[in-house]
């Protein structure tokens, strides 16, 4: 109930400041566009080391498809208050939004630069640090993928950044160290939004050159450490998610394993991005949102963990990485968290 409370003070509040005027009001008329944003900030920042527990442990916070559209209404406003207290009561190591954080913006009350602000404000007031990658939806109207990535990179505590001449809105590795030794690595892709040159207008797909960054990626972190491993945050499938839900086992008795969903979530033209990441040998981890479950789904196929968070109005995933692990099935745990 107190929840309740809380989320209606602060939709009356809002709705009240848009009533009477004001930026914000003015800002709704725009739908907060962003676009062009990208070609006046410059995402190519370097971004910190993070570190593991004396345990080894690092933990993340894992929302995914909030599909908000002002910021301001009562259901975005009710999602927007579950993250700010789960990571409050969770304090995880990192945060970790994997796409589709804001919807098309085609229909009725639209403001793209509001929900990108009252995200990032979260986290700011929090001293949270918290990455993000594209969702298919975050880029279609007001302002692309590329320009959604600008506008978050500009507050302090939102890790993105981006490789230039690269497809997509951001390419970018976060480094976990044990001590003085990198031991993790996470890899962030932009899964695209539409596959413009299909018919059918069919989900996009990760292209060439942004699979040929994965695999230098996954080379120089090698070079660093060849006993490193990686987990991977996306926000649609690649071919593999379908096989390890046919023939994956669950990530431990009883739990829910991956749905096999239509074809058109395998993504075929993704398999390139699976043979990089099976050839490694050392992907833990492919974790990603968009099918919106109720609750988290994980399956273990071929030595990796294929993860599916759900959908942030329902659930989110806490993720465990046991960083000092040398076996990728003893290396990760996964719970959901409700509020």
């Amino acid at each position: 109930m107190t929840n309740f409370i809380c989320t209606l003070i602060a939709f009356l509040t809002a709705f009240v400041s848009v009533l009477g005027g004001g930026p914000l009001a003015e800002e709704m008329k725009n739908k907060g566009d962003i676009s062009g944003f990208a070609e006046t900030v410059n995402v190519q920042k370097a971004l910190p080391d993070l570190y593991a527990d004396e345990n080894g442990d690092f933990t993340v916070l894992q929302f995914s498809d909030t599909h908000m559209t002002t910021g301001i209404s009562f259901s975005d406003i009710s999602v927007l208050n579950k993250m700010e207290k789960l990571t409050e009561k969770y304090s995880p190591d990192l945060v970790v939004i994997s796409g589709d954080m804001i919807d098309d913006g085609n229909d009725g009350n639209f403001n793209k630069a509001n929900v990108l602000r009252s995200v990032a404000e979260i986290f700011e007031e929090a001293d949270q640090y918290w990455s993000y990658v594209p969702g298919n939806n975050d880029g279609i109207n007001y302002g692309t993928s590329e320009d959604v990535v600008a506008y978050l990179s500009q507050y302090e505590h939102c890790l993105v950044a981006d490789e230039p001449e690269i497809s997509g809105g951001c390419q970018y590795s976060i480094d976990i160290y044990n001590g003085d030794t990198m031991t993790h690595s996470l890899l962030f892709i932009d899964t695209m939004d539409y596959d413009n040159d299909d018919p059918d207008h069919t989900y996009g797909y990760v292209h060439e050159d942004q699979v040929a960054w994965c695999e230098d990626e996954i080379s120089i972190k090698k070079k660093t450490n060849e006993n490193v491993y990686i987990s991977v945050f996306l926000h649609e499938n690649t071919p593999n998610f379908a096989r390890a839900a046919k023939d994956g086992a669950p990530y431990k008795p009883g739990y829910p394993t991956l749905m096999i969903r239509p074809e058109k979530y395998n993504i075929p033209k993704n398999q390139p991005l699976d043979d990089v990441f099976t050839e490694s040998g050392c992907v833990g981890l492919l974790s990603m949102g968009h099918n919106h479950p109720a609750t988290v789904q994980c399956s273990f196929y071929e030595d990796t963990y294929y993860h599916v968070t759900p959908k942030a109005s329902l659930a989110s995933t806490l993720i465990t990485i046991h960083t000092k692990s040398n076996n990728i099935r003893d290396m990760y745990d996964f719970e959901s968290i409700y509020l």
